[in-house]
């Protein structure tokens, strides 16, 4: 479930307090209300929909499910949702289709996704998207909205609640909730999210401040503390993948691979990106570095990205539907002044994967054991001896999406390193390479 699944869930099925599991029993038609579910003090509450239950396959909430919720006319009760989920994936519990279940419990029905560990959420998910340029587009058009008529006036409910909540979760000037990164210290959200990626990655966003006519750049504070090496270890990682994926799959010639260097390289990235949280040794979420950093920049980036992940009331408000996620963008970059991202469908292929395979390089027992990452690589060979777990194929599927897409983004060849020439690599901006460096 992606962060605004597990948003609802925290809204249907989270206890008061998660230390203290509440087993909710199944839903049974009519599907009554789960307790403790966040509720408003001032208009009729959320309607009920069923915990799910689904099993061999990832859970999300039917997309009319999601913009009910994203424009619920109470926005308190959805910083509430905010909090609530927060506290549960501090509280390491699991979201299961029965209902929460405590650290370390057995399985309560279907287990939907797990905070045992930590979150599933990364920041290279927020970097991808917010590379899109989705937010100032979008921040640029609440702003145009709320201040003239250019657009119109909006007479679906639906789109009117969305743009007031998107604006009082993460535009105001004192949110106080979790998604939190703007303070008298940090008076600025887009420099905080600056700030964050620059010590995870070592990358600076692909273009500056909104408010520029020139792209000059935002003013951040740079951190000492970065992982300047990130992406080139990132792209050499991705390089040893792809040579050890097609050799996996070769009869015959030579074999150039080394699942050594592809363990080795994952071990370095972990201790690259745990550097950076801190102390990882049994400290929970909210404890570690750059954690709310982290879990605001997927919320806000998350937001918006599902409001063009298909023909949604806003979409069709705005009269840019179309059958892509980043022809949508494009057309309301346009049509709001600001240009998204030349290359943002890619951008928004990476996110999901990049996400997932860093999040596992960082839980570490996976990609760094020579046996798991020697089926990986075979998983898609036709045909395979015996059946591939499906975890095996996601993982190997995963590596590919990044890696083809992470050529377009770029330009920066990892099937053929050797031919890249040397310098600078940068995401490029509208096929004009950018201000900020992937280095």
């Amino acid at each position: 479930m992606d962060i605004l699944d597990n948003l609802l869930y925290a809204t249907y099925a989270s206890p008061v307090n998660a230390a203290i599991p509440v087993n909710i029993p199944p839903p049974v038609p009519p599907f009554p209300a789960p307790v403790n579910r966040i509720v408003s003090d001032y208009i009729p509450p959320f309607a009920a929909l069923p915990i799910p239950a689904v099993a061999g396959t990832v859970f999300t909430y039917d997309v009319v499910d999601k913009m009910n919720f994203c424009a619920y006319g109470d926005p308190n009760a959805l910083e509430n949702t905010i909090l609530r989920h927060w506290h549960d994936i501090d509280n390491q519990v699991n979201y299961d289709s029965q209902g929460i279940t405590p650290f370390n419990a057995a399985p309560n029905g279907v287990r939907l996704v797990s905070f045992e560990d930590s979150s599933t959420y990364h920041l290279i998910n927020s970097y991808l998207l917010e590379n899109t340029r989705i937010l100032q587009i979008f921040e640029r058009f609440i702003e145009k909205y709320l201040l003239d008529e250019e657009f119109g006036i909006a007479n679906d409910a639906l789109v009117f609640d969305w743009i007031q909540n998107s604006e009082r979760l993460f535009f105001k000037n004192d949110p106080h909730m979790s998604a939190n990164i703007r303070s008298l210290i940090r008076p600025n959200a887009d420099a905080s999210r600056r700030n964050a990626y620059w010590r995870m990655f070592g990358m600076d966003l692909a273009f500056g401040d909104i408010n520029s006519q020139s792209n000059a750049s935002l003013p951040y504070t740079k951190a000492r503390a970065t992982n300047q090496e990130f992406i080139v270890l990132f792209e050499k990682y991705l390089s040893e993948i792809w040579q050890s994926y097609i050799n996996a799959r070769n009869t015959a010639g030579a074999n150039t691979s080394d699942i050594n260097i592809v363990v080795d390289l994952a071990v370095q990235l972990r201790e690259m990106l745990i550097a950076r949280r801190g102390n990882t040794n049994g400290a929970t979420y909210a404890n570690l570095n750059l954690s709310r950093e982290e879990f605001s920049s997927v919320l806000i980036t998350s937001w918006f990205t599902f409001i063009v992940s298909h023909d949604s009331p806003v979409v069709n408000f705005l009269n840019c539907q179309s059958s892509t996620i980043g022809e949508r963008l494009l057309k309301i970059g346009a049509k709001v002044g600001i240009p998204a991202h030349g290359k943002c469908q890619s951008l928004f292929e990476i996110a999901g994967p990049a996400a997932c395979i860093l999040t596992t390089i960082e839980a570490g027992d996976v990609l760094d054991n020579p046996a798991v990452m020697q089926t990986i690589l075979s998983s898609l060979n036709p045909p395979p001896a015996v059946p591939p777990a499906p975890q095996f194929v996601r993982y190997m599927t995963d590596f590919l999406t990044v890696i083809n897409n992470w050529e377009k983004a770029t330009g920066h060849r990892i099937k053929n390193p050797e031919s890249n020439i040397l310098g600078t690599v940068r995401v490029q901006q509208n096929g004009v390479k950018a201000t900020a460096a992937l280095n």
